[in-house]
């Protein structure tokens, strides 16, 4: 018999033949851009936010440019601007007519050449002012096209200008993002921003406010709910050797609680992995579990969750936000009244429902009744085991 493995990829972004449609957030992105809106994609970590935004990119409706990149390695404001340039150009120039139309505005600047994935290469090779440039060029373009630039990980590019001693710069990128936004000689421009940590909280951390952020569309981007979740093992699994049943599906589905496309690629993948060694495609509730046990074993999936605190939260916040999940790792779940209790031991009672809000939008904790839990079982486990020893 030949062995077909599950159609599925795991940590980087589905395209092709790996993409499962979201035609509900794909379509409301669409929606937001065509009121003439900036879109803001809020979204935990791990949902499919790159993968969807691959996809618009790639699937556009005919009178929009699309171009997409993940801006995250990009460590200056002027760079920024660059590639947005370069950007915009790789996409103009999928137009002949209008990049002939434009000719004299290149000539100018003794463009040469756009290379692959839009590397500008310059007769003379000058150093552009590259704002100034967009700045220029936007405005000349035919006002029946919609130019959409999907940017992702933004959070991420302002972030490391912050930490690098760069919030002027930051600063300043803030503003004539905005300015792009909100200008009228703009309004063919449109931003579809997307980010693995909360771009509202990076903001208030440069500004002090969050006013330069509060004019996207916002999109939010929900786990699976069960049908969504069905479809999707159906989907990675159609052709594969392994198959699931209704009570397979659920009974998997319930054990990882948390229904996005990465933790379910992670049982399945497991499970796949023991059947193949075995020759065995008989799986049962059992596979399940082992397949459980065996990710949470490779804790390397999510070492990243906890680095993240750390990396992107002055130091006393991500320890108090530590501290928070690590009780309800070992207790199951924690209420306002212990949150405030220990916001007092960490003097953190004036933010300590903003920290406690973050740790809910970037997918750890959800509130219920009782109290705030973790949203996947695995990632409590991994904070239990992590931090082995508690004292309440």
């Amino acid at each position: 018999m030949k062995w077909v493995h599950p159609n599925l990829i795991i940590g980087n972004k589905a395209t092709g033949k790996y993409y499962f449609r979201r035609p509900e957030i794909e379509r409301e992105i669409s929606i937001e851009i065509k009121k003439g809106n900036h879109v803001l994609v809020a979204a935990p970590r791990r949902v499919g936010k790159t993968s969807v935004m691959e996809y618009l990119k790639s699937n556009c409706d005919e009178n929009w440019m699309c171009v997409m990149e993940n801006i995250q390695s990009i460590s200056s404001e002027n760079e920024l601007y660059k590639r947005m340039y370069e950007l915009i150009l790789s996409c103009l120039n999928t137009n002949k007519q209008l990049w002939n139309k434009l000719g004299d505005k290149f000539r100018e600047i003794n463009l040469e050449e756009v290379g692959m994935e839009g590397k500008l290469k310059f007769g003379d090779k000058k150093q552009l002012d590259y704002k100034a440039e967009i700045d220029n060029l936007i405005p000349q373009l035919p006002k029946e096209i919609k130019l959409v630039i999907f940017l992702d990980e933004l959070p991420e590019v302002l972030h490391q200008l912050n930490k690098a001693n760069k919030k002027a710069e930051a600063n300043s990128l803030l503003k004539n993002l905005r300015r792009w936004r909100q200008g009228e000689e703009f309004n063919l421009l449109c931003l579809v921003v997307t980010g693995s940590i909360g771009l509202h909280h990076i903001v208030a951390d440069i500004t002090g406010r969050v006013t330069d952020n509060n004019d996207y569309g916002r999109v939010s981007f929900k786990p699976f709910n069960y049908k969504q979740a069905f479809d999707f093992i159906d989907f990675v699994t159609d052709s594969a050797t392994v198959k699931y049943s209704a009570d397979l599906k659920l009974y998997l589905l319930d054990k990882i609680q948390y229904k996005i496309p990465y933790f379910i690629n992670l049982i399945l993948t497991e499970v796949d992995k023991k059947a193949f060694t075995l020759n065995d495609v008989n799986i049962t509730n059992d596979s399940i579990d082992d397949a459980f046990e065996k990710v949470i074993l490779e804790n390397e999936n999510f070492k990243d969750w906890k680095k993240r605190l750390f990396e992107y939260f002055e130091i006393s916040n991500a320890k108090f936000m530590n501290d928070i999940l690590i009780e309800i790792a070992h207790l199951g779940v924690m209420n306002k009244r212990k949150i405030y209790d220990l916001s007092r031991k960490r003097n953190k009672v004036d933010s300590y429902m903003e920290l406690v809000k973050i740790l809910v939008n970037d997918g750890y904790v959800v509130e219920q009744e009782h109290g705030y839990v973790f949203l996947s079982p695995f990632l409590a486990t991994f904070w239990k085991n992590d931090n082995p020893i508690f004292d309440e």
